[in-house]
């Protein structure tokens, strides 16, 4: 079993829809969404011996790029992270990641930055997936930026498509293919365009996420376009077709086939994949409204259908619409730290210190370098909440020369937190990389006191604490009483914001137990 492995078993059940409202003969039960809950954009998909395998983007989060599996499409179980440690060549960046399976080897194409800010593809391999990846270094690097990685099996002959910017002028941003060497670790043969994207059409400009199947004599190509990401997005799906691989390809003239629906936005970004009883699906992200643009992007899943006549995919809108809810409930996570590796569904903003973690007796330690009074936080560990309402708190003691306690985290650089020092309860705030004492309170610490953080809508904040056998006590902003803090300057186009534990100091800040319930 993997170092951060933790198995998580995710029920759902959801509808499949679109733009069209035919009915076919092949109609099956919808599976709910999302199937892959709190934070899981840009979902890659294969099958392999009747495993299906996902993996979804990670951002600047820390492990990289996490797997799931499933024997059904319906319950997944989560399985790995590709990378413990970020490839040596990379800075930060890490989106898109692409599984291929070829020849009794898994492939994970992926997106990362390089020291040097510039996007790229690398690759990664392994013989078994649920013991991670060993980096094979960067397959693309090609004008100001390529992301967004897929690999087709045209019968044997291998293809990788891929967003490309500033290649000129008139074409800012394209879809290229190219072939691939049978070991897919090099391109093979001349660059090709795809698809280009149009600033007077519903694409506004950007097109990227794009997956291929060939199905009656045509490939197609599955596609999203506008912004993915953050409180202005407008994601859609659209789709073009072509003959060939190299081209020339049309564009439907009904794109896009996916676009907002029922309790969901700015969808986008998936595969397409068929399963055993020949349904086709297509499991990609989007945004829950409830608590938007404050929680990550979730995987979702829909079934879609092939038009008799012409051929074209499409959705129906009156299943997306109707069955948009589903009946998918959050799973609480307590932690006792008595394990022997801190569990999978702890995660750290590579931007950050990266934190030096131990259990030891129950425990949690981590390690916050820096002079107390150094107004960033030395490390921080945080857990991806899937719904906008839900109380975190922290049980904890009292350590001399270190700060430690409870944030409400967005990036780095923007939190809200309650810390436990030697004088005291500290309410604070980091807003821009600034440091702001919001409010404090002094208190007997027994051996042990709990911290608490009620959130609502996703960025809204009220903390609490409660020494041992006493009642739980709010601690207010100065000037503003028990009204809620009001993290609207939390939210980040890329991610989701996510509450956790963090310590400043020389020494290592302990934790005795963690809860997240919904």
């Amino acid at each position: 079993m993997s170092k951060y492995a933790l198995i998580f078993i995710i029920f759902c059940c959801f509808a499949c829809g679109g733009g069209n409202d035919k009915q076919t003969s092949d109609e099956v039960k919808p599976i709910a969404n999302p199937i892959i809950k709190g934070e899981f954009p840009d979902p890659s998909v294969i099958e392999v011996d009747g495993t299906y395998y996902a993996c979804g983007t990670s951002n600047d989060w820390a492990p990289i790029y996490p797997i799931y599996s499933s024997k059904d499409l319906k319950n997944w179980t989560f399985e790995n992270y590709v990378f413990s440690e970020k490839p040596e060549w990379t800075k930060s960046g890490f989106w898109a990641p692409e599984l291929f399976y070829h020849n009794g080897t898994y492939y994970c194409y992926y997106t990362a930055k390089r020291k040097n800010g510039v996007s790229c593809i690398g690759v990664a391999t392994t013989k078994d997936i649920s013991k991670g990846f060993e980096d094979q270094g960067i397959l693309i690097e090609w004008g100001s930026e390529s992301i967004d990685a897929f690999v087709f099996d045209d019968g044997g002959e291998l293809y990788i498509t891929w967003k490309a910017y500033g290649l000129n002028p008139d074409k800012p941003i394209q879809i290229l293919g190219s072939g691939l060497s049978k070991d897919g670790l090099e391109l093979k043969g001349e660059v090709f365009e795809v698809v280009t994207a149009e600033a007077d059409t519903w694409e506004r400009g950007g097109i990227e996420g794009q997956s291929m199947v060939k199905k009656d004599g045509y490939y197609y190509l599955i596609y999203s376009g506008a912004a993915c990401c953050g409180g202005g997005c407008d994601y859609k799906v659209g789709v073009a077709r072509a003959e060939s691989i190299t081209g020339p390809w049309e564009k439907y003239g009904g794109n896009p086939i996916l676009s907002d629906f029922g309790d969901w936005k700015c969808p986008g970004h998936g595969t397409p994949i068929e399963s055993e009883s020949g349904n086709w699906y297509y499991i990609y992200h989007a945004y829950a409204e409830d608590g938007f643009p404050y929680l990550g992007r979730s995987g979702l899943i829909n079934q879609f259908y092939w038009d008799e006549q012409t051929g074209w995919p499409y959705f129906k809108t009156n299943e997306l619409i109707n069955k948009s809810s589903g009946q998918v409930e959050p799973i609480d996570i307590e932690d006792d730290f008595n394990a022997n590796e801190l569990s999978a569904h702890w995660r750290w903003d590579l931007s950050s210190y990266s934190p030096d973690v131990k259990l030891e007796n129950g425990r949690l330690k981590l390690s916050g370098k820096g002079d107390m009074t150094d107004k960033s936080l030395g490390a921080v560990i945080n857990l991806v909440p899937e719904k906008a309402n839900y109380e975190a708190e922290v049980k904890l003691n009292l350590q001399q020369g270190v700060s430690k306690g409870l944030v409400l985290y967005g990036t780095h650089e923007n939190m809200i937190g309650l810390a436990l020092q030697s004088e005291g309860l500290e309410l604070f705030e980091i807003r821009g990389g600034a440091y702001q004492k919001l409010g404090t309170a002094k208190t007997e610490v027994d051996e042990e006191i709990s911290l608490k953080a009620k959130v609502s809508e996703g960025h809204k904040v009220s903390f609490s604490y409660q020494s041992e056998s006493g009642e739980w006590i709010k601690v207010a902003s100065e000037g503003k009483g028990d009204a809620p803090l009001i993290g609207d300057f939390l939210s980040f186009w890329q991610w989701g914001v996510k509450p956790g534990v963090f310590v400043k100091g020389n020494s290592q800040g302990e934790f005795e137990t963690f809860n997240l319930t919904y």
